[in-house]
C-alpha cells in the first residue's frame, strides 16, 4: 500500500469513527492502542468543533476508551513477563523504557501517556505490568497524561472552531509534541531546584 493510498484509508476510517459520536470515539481510543491506524485525536477534534458544549465529555471518553486498552496491556505484562515485552519490541527500547521507570515509574507513565511517541504508551502499559509499577500508581499516571492530552486538544479544538478540522495529525502532535518538552523542562527544573534548596537547608 502507497503512502497515498494508507493516508486516505486513515481518512476514510476517521470519517467513519466520527459519525458513529461518542460512541466511535471510544471505540477508535480503544483500538489504536493495538496498533490501529487511527489516533482518537483526528477524532476527538471534529467531534469537539462540531458539539463544543460536548468538548470535555468527548475528552473524558477518549480517556476511557484509551486507559482501559492499556490496563490490558498492564494485564498482559503482569502475566507474560518480559517475554511479552520482547515479543513485541526491540530490546533497546525495552532496555531504555526499564532504565525509565527504575528512576520514576509513575513519570514515565504520565509523559508516555501524554506524548506523542508511536507506540509508546502500549510499550509502558506492558511495562508496568512487566516492571511491577502498583496497579494505582499505572491508572492515576494514565489518567493524567492520557486526560491532560485529550483535554488539551478538546479545548484548543473549543478554541480555534472551524479553522481545527484542518490540523493533520503531525500539527495536532507537533502540538502536543511542544507541550511534553515544556512540561519536562518545567519538572526536571523544579527537581533540580528542590534538590539544590534541600543541600543549602543542610548547610
Amino acid at each position: 500500500m502507497t503512502m497515498q493510498r494508507l493516508l486516505d484509508s486513515i481518512e476514510v476510517s476517521t470519517s467513519f469513527f466520527v459519525s458513529f459520536g461518542a460512541p466511535g470515539l471510544l471505540l477508535v481510543a480503544f483500538l489504536e492502542f493495538f496498533l490501529l491506524p487511527v489516533p482518537p485525536d483526528l477524532v476527538l477534534v471534529p467531534l469537539s468543533v462540531s458539539n463544543p458544549e460536548f468538548a470535555l465529555l468527548y475528552a473524558v471518553v477518549a480517556t476511557v476508551g484509551s486507559v482501559s486498552a492499556g490496563l490490558v496491556g498492564y494485564t498482559i505484562g503482569k502475566k507474560g513477563g518480559r517475554r511479552a515485552l520482547k515479543s513485541r519490541f526491540a530490546s533497546k527500547r525495552v532496555h531504555q523504557a526499564e532504565r525509565y521507570f527504575d528512576r520514576s515509574g509513575f513519570v514515565t507513565i504520565a509523559v508516555g501517556a501524554f506524548a506523542p511517541i508511536p507506540e509508546g504508551y502500549e510499550l509502558l502499559s506492558i511495562g508496568s505490568g512487566v516492571f511491577d509499577l502498583d496497579l494505582r500508581s499505572y491508572l492515576l499516571a494514565s489518567v493524567l497524561g492520557r486526560g491532560g492530552r485529550y483535554v488539551l486538544e478538546a479545548l484548543l479544538a473549543v478554541a480555534l472552531g472551524e479553522a481545527a478540522r484542518s490540523f493533520t495529525e503531525v500539527e495536532i502532535y507537533s502540538i502536543i509534541g511542544v507541550v511534553t518538552v515544556v512540561v519536562l523542562v518545567a519538572y526536571f527544573t523544579r527537581s533540580r531546584w528542590l534538590s539544590d534548596f534541600s543541600v543549602n537547608s543542610l548547610r
